[in-house]
Parts: structure tokens; C-alpha cells; sequence
């Protein structure tokens, strides 16, 4: 860790993107964000679908001012983003159709249709992931049967990071923190299912090869590269699942840690070296994602942040004009005991009408309605404690690893209200990491490789060595 470096991560969010830049010095290292800009999915043909091509204008902008900031001097970029959404390419690169956004309703059916084929206890036997209805395998089967047209052209699919990746260099890869949350990659072979692909009539042709976080894809194509001042830059796949480059930017060693990364989503599990493929595990639906250096992050989706920022969005349409950040500090005193509803399960995954499916869920449990908003974000605070409590007691007896603190990560370290709460319900030491672990991680990531030495005790290392220089 000598060498000094400046390196880019590109953090895509299913609400916002980002550029961080990060100067590294060879022991230590401070990141900056260049560029911020709004994400979302839109409404085009009764299906929710990305505006890739926004984005991608979005990720140049922000490429060409990290450039001008140290001068063009930049040595290595890397792409980050959510997990399961894809992009179809045809023989020329081109794109087919649209990518379609994982919150979109063609995919419970899809899920429910592929149980026809192959057992889920088969499926989890093989992939070890948790079953969500926008897992990549479901969503392909429901473009295959909508648009059997486009996946007989394709020559490729490619997930979102890595179809940004390959707009920059050229190189079509699948990097395998990301590959490991289609549901198809085989857990223990972390290879492409030949069994679950030939059962579901899905060509290993049009699949891309799979490489590890920490591989140099190589440098810019002549038409990116030069176009954002980047012509030596190489592009390094960070690990390109935000939640893997998440876990890759905690400070702390894992060992008896768990983590909480707590955003739109929370997701909530332990690294381990190993999977771990069990009835239980299946039962309680926990997946084993890959993560840096082959390890794996052991974990549930719990449906997070996403609850109030779907009230905020009903509240401030009837012109409420709240925001978080005030909801959490009103809910700074909120007690352990109190109205809760079961935040698990597919009930909110929806967008639309949260306080009524809140409200809902209160009455389920007994509880009656509430609909001031200081008081429903303190039962939603409440609520997500809870099941982070249960997730992490069923962790621990599935593993056998015990846990004496959650580091949290994400924008979610910034609730307060949430954090105090998770530690008085759980029981366990609640310790802080950065609010923007993925850009820490991802750039953690292109430094170790620029070094030759991807490790994840080298990853953690460097990730303990990295500091915002103003708060994001």
C-alpha cells in the first residue's frame, strides 16, 4: 500500500446515483463526491423501466469533472449498483427492449410459474440465494414469455453495473458478487447452473463469463476514455453489487460481526468464509450472496428505509412538506415497547398507498390506526428493530457464529432514532460505519487490485483507511 492512486467508484441507487473520487496517498486515503444525480424508474407500457441512457450521460458528466479535478490523472474507474435488473444485448452490443425495473408486477407471477418447473427446495439447494421475486431468473422467464422475440436476438445479457462497464471498455463480464444474486449462479461451483439454466430453457451462450471482484477489465475504449479524460484510465469490476461493495467498506473486522446495510433496503447478515445451504436457512429464506475474495455475505432482505419514503412521498403529495431527517430527530425518545406491524414478507414492496398497507399491518397485529406522521415513523423505526432482532437470532443459530456487534452502514446511519432502537431491541452494540460504505468499498476494491493483492482482510484494511473529506 505504497503506491499512490486516484481512483473513481460509480455508485448507482435505485433513487440516486454517485461519483466518488479517491485520492489514495499508498497509506491512506480520502473520498470525495463529485457528482450526485437523482434515479428512479418509469412508467412506460404498464411496466416500470430504467432510463439507462440518462444515466449513462449521467455517469460521463461525472466522470469528465473527477477527471478535472486531479487532472486528468485518474487510474482506475469501477461501477457499482443494485443487484438482479439486466440489460439484453444483441450480437452488435446493442440494446433490445427495455430494462425493466425489479419493483415491476410482472415478477411474482414469473416466481410462481418457475415452481411449476423446479422446486424451490432444488433451486435453494443449488444457488443458496433467498427467494425474492425479483431475482433475475424470474424476471427473465417473464421477458422470455412476454417478448420471446428479444431473447432469441440477444447474444448477451448483462446486469446494470456491468452494461455500464462494458459501455466504457468493450468487455462483457459477470462479476460474481452480482452473478451471485440472479439466482443462477451455483453456490458452490460459483459458476452459471447448467442444471437450473437447461431446466428453464435459458442458453449459457447468452451468458457472460464470470470474473471476481478486484478484476481489471481493462482500459477505456477509444471513443469513452479520451471523450472524459480518462484515455490511461483502466476499468477495475469493484464489487459490482452495491450491498457487496457495502460489506467491503466496513471498517471493523468481521469476526463476530454482524452488519446492517440500511438504505431503501436493509440487508441484514454476517460474512462468513463458507456458505451455508440449509432446510433451516431455506425456511427462514436467508441467501448466500457472494462477496469479496470468494466470501460470502449471509444475509436477509429486510424491506428497510423504503417504508417511509413511501409515506413521505404520500404525505408530501398532500402537501405536507416532511423529510426525514426531521421525522427521525422527532422520534429521537422512541421506546422499545410499543404498536408494530411485521415488516417482512412481500406485503410493501409495492410503491403506492404505504400508510394505508402500514395501517393494515397495525391492525393485524392488534394495533389500532395511526396516521400522524411523527408517530407512524416512530412504529415503522420500531417495527424494522424488530425484525432485525429476529434475522439476527436466527442467524446466529443457523451459523453458530455469535455476534457481538451490528455495524451499520449506509444512508441509514444517519437515523439515529433507528439505530438507538436496533440496539435496545437486539441487544447487541450497535457501532457506526460510513454513511456511503459503497463508494468506500468499491474504491477499497480498484486500490487492492492496482496492488495485486485483493484479499478481504487487505480490502477491509484499506476500507479502515479511507475518510470523506465533508460529509456527504
Amino acid at each position: 500500500m505504497k503506491t499512490a492512486r486516484n481512483v473513481v467508484a460509480v455508485d448507482l441507487g435505485a433513487e440516486s446515483g454517485r461519483l466518488v473520487l479517491c485520492r489514495w496517498d499508498g497509506s491512506a486515503g480520502t473520498l470525495e463526491e463529485i457528482h450526485r444525480f437523482r434515479n428512479g424508474p418509469q412508467a412506460v407500457d404498464n411496466h416500470l423501466v430504467w432510463d439507462l441512457d440518462r444515466l449513462w450521460e449521467e455517469i460521463q458528466k461525472g466522470l469528465m469533472m473527477a477527471a478535472a479535478r486531479v487532472h486528468d490523472h485518474v487510474d482506475s474507474v469501477g461501477v457499482d449498483g443494485w443487484g438482479v435488473d439486466y440489460v439484453l444485448l444483441d450480437a452488435g452490443g446493442n440494446r433490445l427492449g427495455h430494462a425493466y425495473c425489479y419493483r415491476d408486477a410482472r415478477n411474482l407471477p414469473a416466481m410462481e410459474r418457475a415452481f411449476a418447473r423446479v422446486s424451490k427446495e432444488k433451486i435453494y439447494e443449488i444457488t443458496g440465494i433467498q427467494f425474492m421475486p425479483f431475482n433475475t431468473l424470474f424476471q427473465l422467464l417473464a421477458h422470455v414469455e412476454e417478448f420471446p422475440g428479444e431473447w432469441q436476438r440477444a447474444a448477451l445479457w448483462l446486469t446494470l453495473p456491468e452494461y455500464f462497464q462494458y459501455r466504457l471498455t468493450g468487455m462483457a463480464a459477470a462479476e460474481y458478487t452480482e452473478a451471485s444474486t440472479t439466482q443462477m449462479l451455483d453456490v458452490r461451483a460459483r459458476s452459471w447452473s447448467k442444471e437450473l439454466t437447461a431446466a428453464f430453457g435459458l442458453s449459457l451462450e447468452k451468458f457472460p463469463s464470470i470474473v471476481d471482484a478486484g478484476t481489471v477489465l481493462g482500459k477505456m475504449h477509444a471513443e469513452a476514455g479520451p471523450a472524459v479524460g480518462m484515455a490511461n484510465a483502466v476499468v477495475i469490476a469493484p464489487a459490482c453489487h452495491d450491498t457487496g461493495s457495502a460489506v467491503a467498506g466496513i471498517p471493523y473486522p468481521h469476526d463476530g460481526l454482524a452488519f446492517i446495510s440500511s438504505g431503501t433496503w436493509s440487508l441484514v447478515g454476517t460474512v462468513l468464509r463458507e456458505p451455508v445451504v440449509s432446510a433451516q436457512g431455506h425456511a427462514q429464506n436467508f441467501t448466500n450472496e457472494g462477496g469479496v475474495a470468494g466470501s460470502i455475505r449471509f444475509l436477509q432482505n429486510v424491506i428497510g428505509l423504503w417504508l417511509l419514503q413511501e409515506c413521505l412521498r404520500e404525505w408530501n403529495g398532500q402537501g405536507l412538506k416532511l423529510n426525514a431527517a426531521e421525522l427521525a430527530a422527532q422520534c429521537a425518545a422512541t421506546p422499545p415497547e410499543g404498536p408494530w406491524f411485521s415488516a417482512d414478507g412481500n406485503t410493501y414492496l409495492a410503491p403506492g398507498n404505504m400508510v394505508e398497507r402500514i395501517n393494515a399491518g397495525l391492525a393485524a397485529a392488534g394495533f389500532p390506526d395511526e396516521r400522524r406522521p411523527p408517530e407512524l415513523a416512530a412504529i415503522i423505526f420500531r417495527s424494522l428493530a424488530r425484525r432485525y432482532a429476529a434475522v439476527l437470532g436466527d442467524l446466529q443459530e443457523i451459523t453458530g457464529k455469535p455476534i457481538q456487534r451490528i455495524a451499520i452502514v449506509g444512508g441509514g446511519v444517519k437515523n439515529q432514532a433507528l439505530n438507538r432502537l436496533t440496539e435496545l431491541v437486539t441487544g447487541i452494540e450497535v457501532v457506526r460505519g460510513p454513511s456511503e460504505s459503497t463508494a468506500a468499498g468499491n474504491a477499497a476494491v480498484q486500490i487492492a487490485a492496482l496492488e495485486n493483492s485483493v484479499s478481504l482482510d487487505q480490502v477491509q484494511a484499506i476500507s479502515a483507511r479511507l475518510k470523506f473529506e465533508t460529509p456527504p
